[in-house]
This record gives C-alpha cells, sequence and structure tokens, in this order.
C-alpha cells in the first residue's frame, strides 16, 4: 500500500499492510535539527519581515518532514497559523504577546515553545468588540491553500486542524477559572462567547474542506488526568454541539473527523463518540488503558496514539522506544483500526533520532498480520 491508502485503511477500521504512523505536529526545534536549519518558531518572530511568510515557510517545513520522516499523514495547517498578511501580533514585553485569537501568549526559551497565560475578553463590551480570525479572509484562506497545494500531489493524507469552541473559548477569556464562574454567573456572556468562536472554528473546518484537505482533526483538549475540565452537565450545554457542527460539515463533505484530547475522557466518551468521529486521539498513557479502551470502543472507531512523549521520546533510549511501540501495537494493533503516534505531539524536547526510531519499529513489528500475543 502506498502511505494514503494505509491511513485511511485504518480509518476504515481495517487492516492495513503495516500500522499507519502520524502525529498532529512538529515543534519547530524538531523541525530544526531535521533540516539542519532555523525554521520559524510558533512565537512571532520578531526579525522576520513578513509574519505571514515566516508561517508559511513553518507550515511547509512541517509537511516536508513528515514525509522524510515517513509519516502516512501529515497536518498542514492549524487555525492557530490564521494571519493575514499585515498581521502585526501585539508585544506587552519582550516575552509576552497578544495573538490574533486574543489569546496572551507567553515565550519560553526553556521549554522551547509558546503557551497562554492570559485572554483579553473580559467583559460583555470586550466581546462586542471581538473578531476572531476569519478563515475566509482571502490572505488567510491562501495560507491554507498554499500548503495544500504544495501536498496535494504527495503520498500523504492532509490533516486540517481546527477547534469546536470550548478550547480557544477558555483561552480567549483568560482562564478556565473565569469561563466556569461565568457560566454560572453570566450564561449568556459565556454562551456568546463560545458561539462566536464556534463559528469561527466552523468556517475554518469549511475552509479546509474547500482547499482539499482528506482530514479533519478537532483539537480542543476536554480533560487533565482527572477528568473533564468541566463538570459534563456543562460540556453537553455548552460545548458538545460545537464538536458535533464540526462533525457534520465532515459529514456532509464524506471527509474523516478525529478528534484530540488528553486526559481521562470516560466521564464524556459516550458523547463524544456519538457524535459520529471517525477516530480519537491519544487514549493517554496512564490515564486511559489502551488495550483496554481498543476491546470496548475499537468496533466504533479509529485508534489514534499513544507513544509516550512525556519521558520515552525525549528521554528513552532506542531500546526503550522500540519497547514502547511494540507495547501500543499489541494493545491496540490487532484487527486494524489503529493508527501509532504520539500521546500528545512531537514537542520541542523530543529527540529526533526517537521519532525515527519510532517509525521503523512501526514498520518492522507492525506488519500485518502481527505476531500473536
Amino acid at each position: 500500500m502506498n502511505h494514503r491508502d494505509r491511513f485511511f485503511t485504518a480509518l476504515d477500521l481495517k487492516e492495513p499492510d503495516y500500522v499507519p504512523v502520524t502525529d498532529l505536529g512538529l515543534d519547530p526545534p524538531i523541525l530544526k535539527e531535521i533540516f539542519n536549519r532555523e525554521v520559524p518558531r510558533y512565537a512571532y518572530p520578531k526579525a522576520h519581515p513578513s509574519v505571514w511568510e515566516s508561517f508559511l515557510e513553518r507550515r511547509l517545513a512541517m509537511v516536508e518532514a513528515c514525509v522524510r520522516l515517513g509519516f502516512d499523514a501529515t497536518p498542514i495547517m492549524s487555525d492557530y497559523d490564521a494571519i493575514p498578511k499585515d498581521y502585526k501580533p501585539s508585544f506587552i514585553d519582550t516575552e509576552r504577546y497578544v495573538d490574533q485569537w486574543g489569546r496572551v501568549m507567553q515565550e519560553s526559551s526553556e521549554g522551547k515553545t509558546t503557551y497562554f497565560v492570559g485572554g483579553t475578553v473580559n467583559t460583555p463590551r470586550d466581546l462586542d468588540d471581538y473578531a476572531p480570525p476569519d478563515a475566509f479572509n482571502p490572505e488567510i484562506f491562501e495560507l491554507v491553500e498554499n500548503v495544500a497545494k504544495a501536498t496535494r500531489d504527495r503520498d500523504v493524507a492532509m490533516l486540517g486542524e481546527c477547534h469546536s469552541g470550548w478550547h480557544l473559548g477558555f483561552q480567549v477569556r483568560g482562564g478556565i477559572d473565569k469561563i466556569v464562574i461565568d457560566f454560572y454567573r453570566h450564561p449568556q456572556f459565556a454562551r456568546d462567547l463560545l458561539e462566536k468562536l464556534s463559528k469561527a472554528s466552523q468556517a475554518f473546518a469549511q475552509a479546509y474542506v474547500e482547499a482539499g484537505v482528506d482530514v479533519l482533526v478537532v483539537t480542543d483538549d476536554y480533560a487533565d488526568n482527572h477528568g473533564p475540565l468541566i463538570n459534563p452537565k456543562l460540556f453537553r450545554e455548552y460545548e458538545l454541539s460545537n464538536l458535533q457542527k464540526i462533525v457534520d460539515i465532515g459529514r456532509k463533505h464524506n471527509l474523516p473527523v478525529l478528534k484530540h484530547s488528553d486526559g481521562n475522557l470516560y466521564p464524556i466518551l459516550d458523547d463524544i463518540i456519538e457524535t459520529g468521529i471517525t477516530g480519537l486521539h491519544p487514549i493517554e498513557p496512564g490515564i486511559m488503558d489502551l488495550k483496554a479502551f481498543k476491546e470496548s470502543y475499537g468496533k466504533r472507531l479509529c485508534i489514534l496514539g499513544n507513544v509516550d512523549c512525556r519521558q520515552v521520546l525525549p528521554f528513552g533510549t532506542e531500546e526503550e522506544v522500540r519497547t514502547d511501540v511494540r507495547r501500543c501495537i499489541d494493545a491496540a494493533g490487532k484487527d486494524g483500526g489503529f493508527v501509532l503516534a504520539s500521546s500528545n505531539s512531537i514537542h520541542g524536547n523530543v529527540k529526533v533520532d526517537n521519532v525515527y526510531v519510532m517509525v521503523d519499529e512501526a514498520r518492522k513489528y507492525g506488519k500485518y498480520p502481527l505476531k500473536s500475543k
């Protein structure tokens, strides 16, 4: 099989020739090591003459890196990268800036990434003035389309990553604590905020469809190690329909929709599956048991995951990586319907050599028919 056929066979809950491999993102330090040159970081490059061009460069580099690594699918775009050509970040100080979604972001040289630390929508008046990125702004759509065109003729499935509402909502609001209080004290404000972000997310899903992606991926995190980040009742009231609308866009255009979320999803898992998602990533190790999950849900959806990216991929030896890949394949590879990936992403502290080992072991140990265990 070629890479695309292998990936889609697994999404169809069948056995391909080998267990497919992909991931939902490669951080810039990984790209730098693969290409032996600087690649624009997630933080806005302060010295780059065009932020838009730097984002295009990074997305194209990510596709090329996924191909070099031997992945069967590659993310081509995230709504985090949605900017027009004249966009300029609003810097608060040397390390913090407000991004195009209205999130306050912090650069971390030690962590080799950027992360959310605050939001800019604090009142109903702020919300009235708030305008999230428009996926069909010609310059934003051009960014998506350029990467799609560069990838379309390559033997790799194209993933378009968007959100559904919740994740961007609590970040734009400035934290989970703030939006949870809003659910009780200012429910209409919370509802209006999520509605505005949900509509923006749906537009990104539709834009990806029109640009020609093969798969939609919804990346909102719904849980931590203990359980859902909000009461399941609130999740069903405020967010579940937002996810459903993205799934419906995929269905309308015959595109699979994959859902990512870290953490313990069990209290809301059936709700998520009943939206009609095609697959779930990453079944977080130590939180959700991969083998038990496969036995319970493997006939209903494709499973993606869950090579440990906390310890094994950043710090593990070659043999430890191979052992963890075999663990995943033994737990979830039987009868197909499984895609090997990390337990979150290939972040900046992962050893690139370990990623190559992960793919290599998947090709050696993950050949169908699998060895019986």
